[in-house]
């Protein structure tokens, strides 16, 4: 969690006069890698049947290096996804729930006013108290921040019940 007058500080240029953050974080960083290690599962073996088709010598190199990238970049995929998470901030306000994001990561942000979200709050899980928080529909499912169905979400949070609270009792004061 982000002290609210840190993240006020740090927001500065995107809270509208007379906004103030009730709660902010980062995505949590255990809960990111523990829901994307499924990609370390296909990239490793696939470099290790990499390396062995290059010590056996009977598959040519325009063969070897296009998979050989392919299994490093599966490998590499969960470390950039953390970073990412580092370079992006959730934040509740006394008015809408904020997703921003420095620079070069996009979108720099994702705002949703209180009248926008859905009446019920929707959590999945991912593990030790860490979740997606699902808080409105019909967003377009390009956006990076929304599933398949077009829910936004706060991904990858945090104790999710407490923050689930959080944005209810703040929608409540509205």
């Amino acid at each position: 969690m982000i002290v609210p007058r840190q993240a006020e500080t740090e927001l500065a240029g995107i809270l509208q006069p007379n906004e103030r953050v009730i709660w902010a974080a980062h995505p949590d960083a255990l809960s990111t890698f523990r829901t994307k290690v499924i990609i370390w599962w296909v990239g490793v073996p696939l470099c290790g049947a990499v390396f062995g088709l290059f010590m056996s010598g009977k598959v040519s190199s325009g063969i070897l290096y296009p998979l050989t990238l392919v299994g490093f970049a599966l490998m590499a995929a969960p470390f950039v996804m953390l970073f990412e998470n580092a370079l992006t901030t959730y934040a509740i306000t006394n008015r809408r729930a904020l997703i921003v994001r420095r620079p070069p990561s996009r979108p720099p942000l994702v705002s949703c006013g209180f009248d926008a979200m859905d009446d019920e709050l929707e959590i999945l899980e991912t593990g030790s108290g860490a979740g997606h928080l699902y808080f409105a529909s019909g967003w377009s499912t390009k956006n990076r921040d929304t599933d398949h169905t077009g829910k936004l979400a706060f991904r990858d949070v945090g104790k999710v019940q407490d923050v689930a609270k959080i944005l209810d009792k703040a929608r409540g004061a509205k």
